[in-house]
């Protein structure tokens, strides 16, 4: 009785156990339904929440830096980004250094954007790319607050590099160099300094900085970051100045040139070149203009000479460029003339013509050198070059022209016809040409041990003009003048101005042949030749 009193009760709750299992999963089934329920009706409810923002506009409460943006398209947004770029271009950005300061637009700094595109898209792009929950939070904040996407402005580093060179470097106390000038038959020199200079690389990244983290979009004052600044030639450089290393000399003659070649004298004169440094004579001596001391006197332009600013420069150069022979510095750059000169012979010139033909020589010693340069009282043009005398004792060289070839200059007739029939006007600058080379002849105790072409120089001829008058009211004497021009025939063209002048003086009905006649013959002013 007992035992199946067991079986019949544990049957039993084994049916109850099936029987809870059963409802269990049955509660879980409708639980389950219950969240998908809930989850797709919430999903529903957050997409189309955000699917009311269109996708090619950005939403609401979005700022690109000072600019809302709410609204726009890509296109809309970066149009008003420029436009308010313009307007922050012209803000000021007042430079200081010490108490000293200086201004410059942003414009002029070249301020610009650094990625427009990336930071406008991603405007665009905010709460419509991710998860939906990422998205669905991203807009209800938007809704709360506004957001503010950076700007990222950057200059031109090499724009800003150039006024901060023009404007603001100027203002530091630099580094002073040792000075030396000639004293007697000394030299004096005065102690360097050290100084300051602005760091345009930290100073630019300081103003990048603010204009990107602390700038309200108005004019700026901001303090240049200064750096240390070491004098480039120290007394101790200059001590060993002492030697004379090579001078020369050219008569400087009078008038006007004068005075341009003093104003190029005084401009070299005191010149330092540490070792491998070159001077330019052309950047050391121009603008050639009244505002500089130059005065219009005598040069060489397209085979003539005339009257310009600074003529006679030439001779300067010249004059230094044989003192740089004798101290066999390093020649970087040299040009004969178009014509010969008068002040050295052929190939001993050195041409400056705008910017083109220009001296340029190096100091090629381990020392620095000096030059020295003065019209002294026998009015000679000289330089001087002192430096560290290191070349062999017994050392001595000497240059030697010599003329390759020589072409005679010929004459050249051309008509004037505002001068009288007949007058003979001589015109142009008559130059013989020539090829020619220079010598350089090194002796050591007097011995010859070498002797070298150093420049090869080419001078181009230039005819004797002369004008010829035709003016006349005699048509048929003016044309037989002219005719006998363009032969170029020294007989034809005195033939045919006698027999004009007989034409001229027969009486011309209406014309008053005659007359003409007596008053242009007076014009001749010198026999053709």
């Amino acid at each position: 009785m007992a035992a199946g009193s067991q079986r019949k009760g544990n049957k039993k709750s084994k049916r109850m156990s099936r029987m809870r299992r059963r409802r269990r999963q049955v509660l879980f089934g409708l639980v389950f339904v219950c969240v998908c329920i809930i989850f797709a009706i919430s999903y529903g409810v957050l997409y189309r929440y955000v699917s009311k923002f269109p996708a090619d506009k950005i939403c609401d409460n979005i700022y690109i830096g000072s600019v809302n943006v709410s609204g726009m398209t890509d296109k809309e947004a970066k149009e008003a980004l420029k436009k308010h770029l313009e307007d922050d271009r012209k803000e000021n950005v007042t430079m200081k250094v010490d108490d000293k300061k200086a201004a410059a637009t942003l414009e002029e700094l070249g301020l610009h954007y650094n990625d427009i595109d990336k930071v406008t898209k991603k405007a665009v792009s905010y709460g419509k790319k991710g998860r939906l929950w990422v998205r669905y939070r991203q807009l209800r904040k938007l809704s709360k607050e506004k957001m503010v996407l950076g700007e990222e402005f950057v200059l031109d580093h090499k724009k800003s590099k150039a006024i901060i060179e023009d404007r603001v470097v100027p203002l530091a106390s630099h580094a002073v160099d040792a000075k030396i000038k000639k004293d007697g038959d000394g030299f004096k020199i005065t102690k360097e300094k050290d100084g300051q200079t602005v760091d345009i690389k930290a100073s630019t990244a300081k103003l990048e900085k603010y204009l990107n983290e602390k700038w309200k979009h108005k004019g700026i004052t901001i303090k240049m970051t200064l750096i240390k600044e070491s004098p480039s030639v120290t007394k101790k450089d200059l001590s060993t100045i002492k030697d004379e290393l090579g001078t020369f000399f050219t008569d400087a003659g009078g008038g006007d040139r004068w005075q341009n070649l003093k104003t190029g004298v005084d401009l070299l004169n005191g010149s330092v070149l540490m070792p491998g440094e070159q001077l330019s004579v052309h950047d050391r001596t121009a603008p050639y203009d009244e505002e500089h001391g130059y005065v219009p006197a005598g040069s060489y332009e397209n085979g003539q000479v005339v009257d310009s600013f600074g003529g006679g420069i030439c001779q300067v150069s010249t004059t230094l460029y044989n003192a740089v022979l004798y101290a066999e510095l390093e020649v970087v750059e040299r040009y004969p003339h178009s014509m010969l000169v008068a002040y050295v012979d052929p190939s001993r010139d050195a041409a400056i013509a705008g910017d083109y033909l220009d001296f340029v020589f190096k100091n090629s010693y381990d020392t620095p050198i000096f030059i020295a340069g003065e019209i002294d009282a026998a009015n000679q043009l000289r330089f001087t070059i002192y430096g560290k005398e290191t070349r062999t004792p017994g050392r001595t060289v000497e240059f030697e022209s010599e003329t390759l070839t020589t072409e005679d200059y010929g004459v050249t007739y051309k008509e004037n016809s505002d001068a009288a029939l007949g007058s003979l006007n001589y015109a142009g600058s008559p130059h013989t040409g020539k090829t020619a080379q220079l010598w350089k002849i090194v002796y050591q105790d007097g011995k010859q041990v070498s002797r070298d072409v150093i420049n090869n120089s080419t001078y181009e001829k230039s005819d004797q003009i002369i004008e010829i008058g035709t003016k006349t009211d005699n048509a048929q004497a003016k044309v037989l003048v002219q005719n006998a021009i363009a032969t170029q025939d020294k007989g034809k063209i005195d033939a045919a101005i006698s027999q004009a002048r007989s034409l001229q003086a027969q009486p011309s009905q209406g014309t008053g042949g005659q007359e003409q006649s007596s008053q242009e013959s007076t014009g001749q002013v010198q026999p053709a030749q």
